[in-house]
């Protein structure tokens, strides 16, 4: 499955960056810096890993959700896959760099992270699964993990700085390590449902086969 493999790449990739640019401060240095250097094909790489698992996160929620509601989370989870695409394509400016000083890479860039609508999407399409006849037990871990990616969320933006100038004192950055996190644990769950199912199909398929 499309984003079993790519959620994997992604997590993979991520942990070989960590150990390859140990100069880097995870505590207050982003992910995106790591664009930054020899090593920077890699983050391009997980970006796209990213981009990929946000599709096809797009595409599942498509076909087990009904109404409207699919095409609008679908849509903010597209949203978010191009936001990706856009990240991995334009480097940033260098952790720290003000607003006013943000060259044109960098500010497209960060259009690119201002797509960012997982959390949101992951929330509204949890519920509206568990809303469905027959998707509300399985539907718990996908609404867990997805409020778990909100809360994250909240507390990245509580920790932004006023100015948005990122230095050693923020841990803005280690909070969004662990919103990158949130996402991996939301892709599983997801994908661990449409593997299974609906579990009202599945108990009338051993029917018809037993």
């Amino acid at each position: 499955m499309v984003l079993v493999a790519s959620t994997g790449a992604a997590l993979l990739l991520l942990i070989a960056l960590h150990f390859l640019r140990r100069d880097v401060d995870p505590t207050w240095v982003f992910l995106s810096d790591y664009m930054l250097g020899s090593w920077g094909w890699l983050m391009r790489v997980t970006f796209t890993a990213m981009a990929l698992a946000l599709g096809s996160s797009a595409v599942i929620l498509a076909g087990l959700l009904r109404g409207r509601v699919r095409w609008l989370v679908s849509g903010l989870l597209g949203l978010a896959a191009f936001g990706m695409v856009i990240g991995g394509t334009f480097p940033p400016d260098p952790a720290g760099t003000p607003v006013e000083a943000l060259t044109g890479t960098g500010t497209l860039h960060m259009i690119g992270a201002s797509l960012d609508f997982t959390p949101i999407a992951a929330l509204i399409g949890s519920i509206a699964l568990a809303r469905q006849s027959g998707w509300r037990g399985a539907a718990l871990w996908p609404l867990a993990t997805s409020l778990f990616t909100v809360v994250v969320m909240v507390a990245f933006i509580i920790s932004m700085p006023p100015d948005h100038v990122f230095g050693p004192e923020t841990h803005s950055a280690l909070i969004g390590r662990l919103q990158w996190a949130s996402y991996f644990t939301w892709f599983v769950a997801l994908a661990f449902v449409a593997y299974r199912g609906r579990p009202g199909d599945r108990a009338q398929q051993w029917g018809i086969e037993a």
